[in-house]
Formats: C-alpha cells, structure tokens, sequence
C-alpha cells in the first residue's frame, strides 16, 4: 500500500510537471487524470475505515486536509454554533467548512515560515478560557468534546491554529498601524456632530466573497444562518465560527454605534431593525453582513453634570457633642493642611501621615451625582488645589480634585483601540486573501 507520505511526495512531482502556477485562481479543481491517480489508492488494498481517513478533501500547497478532517471540522462547528445537526446541515455547510480549513492550513504555514511557536502554555491558557466561558469543569475540555462524538484533535487544531494567526498579525501587522491624531479628531467631530441622532448596540456577522465565484454559495450560507438564528440558535455562538471579522471574539459584538458609520444600505436596514431582531444578509463591497440590533438609544447632549471627576478628601473627625472651641480647631487645622498641600500626590501622603479615619483614596465621580456641597466646590476648584474646609456631618472636610474629565470630552485612547481593531481586522483580511492568491490549493470534494 501506498505511505502516505509517497502519495504526496508524487502530488509534488505531478505538479511540477505541469508547471502548476500558483495564483490563478486560489481555487482549482483538477481536470486530468494524473492528479486523481496521484491520490488513488486501490479499494482491495485498503480498509473501508482507512479509506474514509485517508481520502482528500484539498490539497493546499504540500498539506493534506482528508475527508475525515473535514467531518470532524464540520461536526465541530454545528455542535459550537448550536446548529441541528441534520443530513442537510451537513452537506449545506462543507462548502464553506472547507474554506475554513483551508484558511487554517495556508495561516499555519505562513506563521511556520516566519518560525511563530504556539508554547503548551498558550494552549493551556486558550483551554482553560473556553472552559470557564462554557462551564466545562476545569480539565475536562478534552474529555467534554469527545462525548459530544467529535474529535478533540479536531479542536485543538482550531485552537492551535487562531493562536498562530493571532500571533503572526500581532508581529507583522500590527506594529505597521500608525493612528493620527488627526483621526482621532475626525472620529470625535463625527461623534459630536450626532449628538441627538440615535445609537445602536449592533453584533455583525461578516462573511467575505474573495472570489466572484464564490458569491452566490456565500449568499445561500447567509440565508441559511439567517434562518437557523431567527429560530433562536445563539447569535454569538455563529459569529464565533462563521464570521470573518475581528468581533468574532466576542460573539460579533461591535459595541453602540450610530446611524451613518455603516455603508448605506447597512445604515438603511439598522433604521428599520427591531431591537432584538436579526437583519437579512446585506451585500456589501466585501461580501455579505448579518446584522442584530440588541439596544437602541439617542445620544444626548452632555451637561455641565455629567462632568468625571476624581476626588481624594480628609476628614478631621469632630466628636457628635463637638463645640464651637473644637469646630475652630479642626477648621484651623484643615486651612494649614491645606496650604502645604500642591499637588494629589501631597495630598495622600498628608492623609497617611496624619492617620485620619478616611484616608485620601482617589474615587471616580459623576459631578451630577455629589451633594449640593460637594457638587458645587468640585465644579469651582482647579485640579491639584485643596479646598477650603468643608463642615460635614462626619467632621472638617477638605477635598481635591484630582482629575476632570469635561463633559462631552471623548476618550481619545479608546477611539485609537476601535481605530486600530478596525485596521487589523482589514489588513488581516488583506494579509489571507494575498496567501490564497499566492497558494496552490487543489479542492477535491
């Protein structure tokens, strides 16, 4: 009987032969007979059981994706997306399985050639974090996916090969990201310009058509997730297996957005989207969007109370019986606490040294949510200065704002982290449609 290892050994001198030329098409079906026969194993010589194993579903350059991985792969993902798993489901869903697994082979091979280790520790943490999401008990993983029949190699593979892509995108693509300032600026004016408009809380399903060809079988496997997610199978669950883009990880969530930031016909269709309702597949330049609007919302304009502020205080403890003798005391104290205090950090090391009973921790205010008081002295005092003694119920209060957050102000370092994912997402997209143009991947199911 023919190795294994001798069936592809004459694939690539078959190959060389006819001078196959990567990146005509990064899918092919072979025509001739000599690419059958390279793959043909006599049926006599064989067992039933180990022709099923090694039968070839693709050929992508030197690896060999066999119809036995393509079952388990597809068993694997029916079982993770919730789906029923029906004869239909099956045969509907190998096309675009094959797709993914030949994906996988041409990232594993590209993070192999720039010498990206995935380390046991990787794959312990990567485990350990699909067990506490899906309350699997600690170590069982392996054991919990074998006795839905599916094999756990089949997982591991998947596992082992996302870290490998996340990897390589983070070494190679990430540090060539350059967001401006000016962006940034263009984000915000754009936020602020809505204010009033109405927000959405979205999750997307993306799902790329690299090649026309492929168009109309894209289209079919949307309206088929569609269907399956309309009768209640779990959004996030499809996402995390179907979806090309970045939101995958966490179940297509793609956070509050609002009307104009998607392409027209996406922004059109979100208008009319019910809360809680699933979108029919959209066409876009990429492929096709699945859209579930889970929140809406309109966006107002900020008031002087929705101001952040961070506050650190010391309180000079007053007895409940306290007269006006102990009142001066305390308030005179606080005035010389006060003048030698310039800065937060003063501030804090002040409170230790004097041990009082509420020591100055920094804490996170909304300025609208202070007593009257407080409220007003916070909204007049520049950040780093120390009040003026405060007379509360606890004693002789001196506070400091330590930071002020105005409102309508946007965090800039959070619009460069959605800035940034945006970039990876397409860049990574753009970095596996160039491995596919440039592979030799023979498609044989």
């Amino acid at each position: 009987m023919l190795g294994v290892s001798v069936i592809r050994n004459l694939c690539r001198n078959w190959r060389r032969a006819t001078r196959c030329q990567p990146g005509k098409g990064w899918l092919r079906q072979s025509l001739l007979a000599g690419a059958v026969a390279c793959v043909s194993i006599a049926p006599a010589a064989v067992p039933a059981s180990a022709q099923q194993v090694e039968r070839i579903a693709a050929v992508v350059n030197d690896k060999v994706i066999s119809v036995y991985d393509l079952r388990q792969r597809i068993e694997l993902l029916i079982f993770s997306a919730g789906l029923p798993n029906t004869a239909d489901q099956r045969r509907n869903m190998a096309p675009q399985v094959i797709r993914g697994l030949i994906d996988e082979a041409l990232q594993t091979e590209e993070a192999g050639r720039l010498n990206i280790r995935v380390s046991k520790r990787d794959m312990e943490t990567a485990v350990e974090n699909i067990e506490r999401s899906n309350n699997i008990p600690e170590g069982r993983f392996e054991d919990y996916v074998r006795s839905r029949g599916i094999s756990s190699d089949a997982a591991l593979t998947q596992i082992r090969a996302g870290i490998a892509w996340q990897k390589l995108i983070t070494r190679r693509v990430v540090p060539t990201i350059n967001i401006g300032e000016e962006e940034i600026d263009a984000v915000i004016k754009s936020i602020r310009a809505g204010q009033g408009q109405t927000q959405y809380r979205v999750s997307e399903i993306l799902l790329p058509v690299d090649d026309a060809s492929q168009r109309q079988a894209i289209f079919d496997l949307a309206n088929r997730l569609v269907t399956q997610l309309r009768l209640g199978t779990d959004f996030g669950g499809i996402a995390r297996q179907f979806s090309k883009s970045a939101s995958a990880a966490t179940g297509g969530d793609i956070g509050w957005i609002q009307d104009g930031e998607l392409i027209a016909e996406a922004n059109r269709i979100l208008a009319l989207l019910d809360v809680g309702r699933v979108s029919d597949p959209i066409q876009t330049p990429d492929g096709y969007l699945i859209l579930k609007t889970a929140e809406r919302r309109k966006l107002k304009s900020p008031g002087k109370e929705d101001t952040g502020i961070q506050l650190r205080q010391i309180v000079l403890p007053l007895p409940p019986d306290a007269q006006d003798i102990d009142i001066q005391s305390q308030v005179s104290l606080a005035r010389e606490v006060a003048a030698i205090t310039n800065s937060c950090d003063d501030f804090a090391e002040l409170a230790r040294e004097m041990g009082t009973p509420q020591p100055a921790a920094p804490a996170e205010f909304r300025l609208g949510d202070l007593n009257d008081q407080l409220r007003n002295v916070a909204a007049e005092i520049a950040v780093g200065v120390a009040s003026e003694p405060l007379l509360s119920s606890t004693g002789v209060q001196i506070i400091m704002v330590c930071g002020r957050q105005e409102a309508g102000d946007l965090p800039r370092d959070q619009i460069r982290d959605t800035l940034l994912r945006q970039r990876v997402d397409m860049l990574s997209r753009r970095y596996l449609r160039d491995l596919r143009r440039a592979a030799f991947v023979d498609l044989r199911v």
